[in-house]
C-alpha cells in the first residue's frame, strides 16, 4: 500500500480551511486516511477541520489492530463530532464552525470508509471510478430522489449547501462503507474543491490511465487551479 496527499488554498480565497491526515504501518499493510473541509467563517473552519482530523487520527495506532472496526470509525467520527461540537460552544469566536470528513481505515486487508458532508471518496479500478460515499447535501438529497440530473447538480446554485457536518449538533449520523481493496486498486479522497472542478473521467485518468499515479493529486490540483481554483482543494490518494 502506498499513499499520497496535498491540499492547496486554492486560488480564490485567502485561507485553506482543509485538512488531511496519513498514517501507515511500517510494513505499509494497515493505514489511516482522513480529509476534512472546515466551514464557519474567519479561522473557525480551520480550527474545525484541524480539530476533527487530529481528533480522528489520535484514535487508531495502525500498528494495533482493533476489533469490530466499523464500530470503532463510528465511534472516532463521533468522538471527533463531539469535541469540534464542544469548543464551538465554549469560544464564541468559534461560534457556529463544522467541517465535513471523509475517513479510510485500512486494516488486514479491509477498508472501513466513513463520510459526513460532501467530500467523497472514490473506488478506482480497471473497471472505472466509483463513487463509495454519498454526499449529504441539498443537491445530493436531490440527486437521489431523481429530481436533477448529475449535469443538473454540478450546476445548481445550492450545490454547496449540505446536510450534515461535524460540529453541527451534539449527535451526528455518519455513513460506513466496507471494502475488499484489490491489488491495483485505488481509493481517493477528496474535498469537493476538486470535484466542483474536475470531472470523475478526469480523475480516472490521472489516476489509473496516466500511469503516474505518484503524480496524480498534484495533477488535479493544477487542473482544478487552472480552472479557477474557486474553493480549497485537498487530495488523498491511497493505492492497493
Amino acid at each position: 500500500m502506498k499513499a499520497w496527499g496535498i491540499s492547496h488554498v486554492g486560488m480564490a480565497r485567502k485561507l485553506n480551511e482543509d485538512s488531511f491526515h496519513i498514517c501507515m504501518s511500517a510494513d505499509q499493510q494497515n493505514g489511516h486516511f482522513i480529509v476534512c473541509d472546515g466551514m464557519g467563517g474567519a479561522k473557525a473552519g480551520d480550527v474545525a477541520s484541524r480539530l476533527a482530523t487530529d481528533t480522528f487520527a489520535g484514535q487508531f495506532d495502525p500498528a494495533t489492530e482493533y476489533q469490530k472496526l466499523e464500530e470503532r470509525v463510528k465511534g472516532a467520527i463521533q468522538n471527533a463530532n463531539t469535541r469540534v461540537w464542544e469548543m464551538s460552544h465554549t469560544d464564541p469566536s468559534l461560534s457556529g464552525m463544522g467541517t465535513t470528513m471523509v475517513c479510510a481505515v485500512v486494516q488486514n486487508g479491509s477498508a472501513v470508509v466513513g463520510n459526513v458532508g460532501d467530500s467523497r471518496a472514490y473506488l478506482i479500478d480497471d473497471e472505472g471510478i466509483h463513487q463509495i460515499t454519498k454526499d449529504h447535501s441539498l443537491v445530493g438529497d436531490m440527486l437521489a430522489r431523481g429530481e436533477l440530473t448529475p449535469y443538473e447538480a454540478q450546476r445548481h446554485p445550492s450545490r454547496n449547501v449540505i446536510t450534515r457536518a461535524i460540529g453541527a449538533d451534539r449527535k451526528i449520523l455518519c455513513d460506513l462503507f466496507t471494502l475488499q481493496p484489490k491489488p491495483g486498486q485505488y481509493l481517493l479522497m477528496c474535498s469537493d474543491g476538486l470535484t466542483g472542478e474536475v470531472s470523475e473521467p478526469e480523475i480516472y485518468y490521472e489516476v489509473y490511465q496516466s500511469e503516474a499515479p505518484e503524480k496524480a493529486c498534484q495533477t488535479l490540483v493544477n487542473i482544478a487551479n487552472s480552472r479557477g481554483g474557486h474553493d480549497n482543494i485537498t487530495v488523498v490518494l491511497v493505492s492497493f
